[in-house]
């Protein structure tokens, strides 16, 4: 089966330089016609082109079969004997749709009119070269094509030079079909529904989809799939914030808004993810012979009935079901996720608590309707992972969640492959950890990925991070107060601690015993940066820690050093031979005379390849303006003729992220810019219908890439070849 978006270039692949259409594939007023004309005055498509462009997209896509389709159909603008409408596409659920519509325009039949309005399920609108705007099509006619049908719900699609935007008629109210733009949830009116995004083509709903909604089946929760679930969409989805909002309220009502509570959220969060991936997989090994549509998904187990929800005692059978079913799933769970589940679950979760089980249903409540595997990235973290990161973070010690397409930008730059061994000493919740793996397509190893943090809770969410990603395997660890300034990996995977009597100046690869610290290909971090993030020691103990770091005796600022130096040597120390990082730094450590020794220090250290700065808008919790340094660690006299040839360092300033930081209800967020064109003011979208953000980090990596082709062979190795 094909999707939309390929089969509309097969119909631009055929008709792009044909004059005329042979004949309709679906009937246009009731009969099929031929030689319909595709081109304008200037020989481009015109109208129809875009109309028959998607009505073959549609059909051919399998989203819809033709028999259930007809094109230009007249009805009449409230009762029988009012002038008609022409809506130009009508979806209906029945195939015999087309001798109703007969008997009605033919004979004027009531009883055939009244038929073809309870049976209309979507109406569609072409538009081309936006000769109207979006909302006045809208207003003045695919809202009057929705109000013809009878049903509680009918799609409506707008679609304008390949320009698709979604709307809904639900219960007597008109909205965008993806939650996301509705700014104001249900009390949207048309100035709320962002009639300036087009809607991506994969949006587009297949007819049974359609079906469902408006049959409005009350959910059988027991009786579904990870294929039944809602894709989150949007940072705008009212219901799913409110959602959070009410896990936290319950969590706080019951005092339980401290470490145990975030552990059993965090741990039922992990039960979701679990259950829809055990969903997602086949039933059977017979299952492996069939086609895809045909193999049997295992019912979800992560939900909860409204008897179930409504306990008044533990003791209630109801209840004690719920807990039995959400018990079974943990101890499955854990079986293959022991990094984030307890063994042995009465850990965390105490099932004969009333308070825990409040927790746990109203987790179970706000989630179970929704898919964590399926939703796009950004809308699940900005909705779900970054509110409770916010809640966990600790702003204070200059933690900060890093936006995904920073995150993005980053690893596609520094190119982590499927054999590699990554890093993120500072690796809150993991997001460079989670990216690396994702872009890779899975290729990576889940064991050769480590992260580490001085944080617990934020260890809890990157574990949740990698699951949702990987297989829930990455090593990611744990250490209070230093975290990686003192402790680091071994060889063997676990952790050990720095001694200042014998790791002076950076010598850290000398012990007493047998132990052999682990070197990695790949360091990925944004630590801790800026004035607020000093390291000012107090204590001899102290003093005797950041004695370890040659930058202390190098590059220390009277007495106090930027802990951004200290994690970019700890960055340096880690790597092997040709390893390399990207580091986010406050731009002061780039710049400013006072950390001069610093840089010199690095390029002895490395082979600097790329140096991107960045707007003081980049971060939610912080105004200062960042650098991304990106390096290599050639071995020592390889790197001294790099040095001896001058060699070249990619420069970019980049001034537009694809977002601003906003401000909603005293909750700070990523707000998308999106690019405009600047003949028609419209956004641009994507080949897949999906609006364009406007963001100089895309065309970047294509620069940084080409430009690679022209340095050094080991250069291009290590930052444009797959391994």
């Amino acid at each position: 089966m094909t999707s939309f978006l390929e089969s509309k270039n097969e119909f631009d692949e055929k008709y792009q330089i044909k004059l005329f259409l042979e004949k309709s594939p679906i009937t246009v007023d009731g009969k099929y016609i031929e030689n319909i004309s595709l081109k304008g005055k200037k020989g481009l498509g015109n109208e129809e082109y875009y109309k028959w462009q998607f009505f073959h997209a549609l059909i051919n896509s399998g989203l819809c079969a033709k028999d259930f389709v007809g094109a230009e159909i007249y009805l009449p603008k409230g009762n029988k004997s009012s002038a008609p409408i022409k809506i130009d596409g009508v979806i209906f659920d029945e195939p015999d749709w087309l001798d109703w519509y007969g008997k009605w325009r033919i004979d004027k039949n009531q009883e055939a009119l009244d038929w073809l309005r309870a049976h209309i399920i979507g109406t569609i609108e072409f538009k081309n070269e936006n000769s109207r705007d979006v909302e006045t099509v809208y207003n003045q006619q695919l809202k009057s094509a929705m109000k013809e049908t009878e049903n509680n719900f009918c799609l409506g699609i707008l679609y304008d030079t390949e320009r698709m935007y979604l709307f809904q008629k639900r219960d007597g109210k008109f909205l965008r079909l993806d939650e996301g733009y509705n700014l104001r949830g249900e009390q949207s009116t048309t100035k709320d529904l962002s009639l300036h995004l087009p809607d991506a083509y994969n949006k587009l709903p297949s007819f049974e989809q359609l079906k469902k909604r408006i049959l409005n089946i009350k959910v059988d929760r027991s009786k579904r799939t990870i294929d039944d679930l809602d894709v989150i969409t949007g940072i705008y989805n009212a219901q799913l914030k409110d959602g959070v909002s009410s896990i936290l309220r319950v969590m706080d009502k019951v005092s339980m808004k401290d470490r145990r509570g975030y552990e059993i959220l965090i741990q039922i969060m992990a039960l979701k993810i679990f259950d829809e991936k055990r969903s997602a997989k086949v039933n059977s090994f017979l299952d492996f012979y069939k086609k895809d549509e045909e193999k049997e998904k295992l019912d979800l187990l992560f939900y909860i009935t409204e008897k179930e929800r409504n306990f008044s005692s533990l003791s209630d059978k109801e209840i004690q079901s719920f807990i039995k079913r959400m018990r079974d799933l943990y101890n499955e769970a854990s079986q293959e996720y022991h990094f984030i589940l307890n063994r042995d679950d009465t850990e965390t979760i105490a099932w004969k608590k009333p308070d825990h089980i409040r927790i746990i249903s109203e987790i179970v409540e706000q989630f179970q309707d929704y898919s964590f595997v399926k939703s796009h990235k950004t809308d699940l973290y900005q909705i779900v992972f970054y509110k409770f990161a916010n809640e966990f973070s600790k702003t204070d010690k200059g933690q900060f969640i890093t936006p995904i397409p920073l995150i993005d930008f980053l690893v596609r730059i520094v190119n982590p492959r499927s054999t590699e061994k990554i890093i993120d000493p500072t690796s809150g919740i993991a997001d460079f950890l989670s990216v690396s793996y994702v872009n890779s397509n899975s290729k990576l190893d889940d064991k050769n990925i480590y992260g580490l943090d001085n944080d617990d809770k934020m260890i809890m969410l990157a574990q949740l991070n990698m699951l949702l990603n990987g297989d829930g395997n990455a090593i990611l660890r744990y250490k209070a107060d230093k975290g990686s300034i003192t402790w680091k990996f071994d060889d063997r995977d676990e952790l050990v601690e720095l001694n200042p009597k014998i790791h002076k100046d950076g010598k850290w690869d000398h012990w007493d015993d047998e132990t052999k610290l682990k070197k990695f290909d790949v360091v990925l971090t944004n630590p801790p940066f800026g004035e607020d993030r000093k390291y000012e020691p107090s204590t001899q103990k102290d003093k005797e820690i950041i004695e370890m770091y040659e930058l202390w005796n190098k590059a220390r600022s009277s007495n106090w050093i930027d802990l951004g130096l200290v994690f970019l040597e700890n960055a340096y120390r880690i790597l092997k031979d040709n390893g390399r990082m990207g580091i986010v730094f406050s731009n002061s450590l780039a710049s400013i005379d006072r950390w001069e020794d610093a840089r010199k220090w690095l390029f002895e250290k490395m082979r600097i390849v790329a140096l991107f700065d960045l707007p003081a808008n980049v971060f939610a919790d912080t105004g200062v303006n960042v650098t991304i340094v990106v390096a290599y660690k050639p071995p020592e006299e390889e790197l001294k003729e790099l040095q001896k040839g001058n060699y070249n360092i990619f420069v970019k300033d980049i001034k537009k992220v694809g977002y601003e930081i906003r401000t909603l209800k005293r909750v700070k967020f990523f707000h998308q810019i999106y690019k405009i064109n600047e003949e028609t003011f419209d956004i641009e979208q994507d080949k897949e219908g999906r609006p364009l953000l406007d963001e100089e980090f895309t065309d970047t990596v294509t620069e940084f890439k080409k430009w690679c082709l022209s340095q050094e062979k080991t250069l291009q190795d290590l930052f444009v070849k797959d391994r």
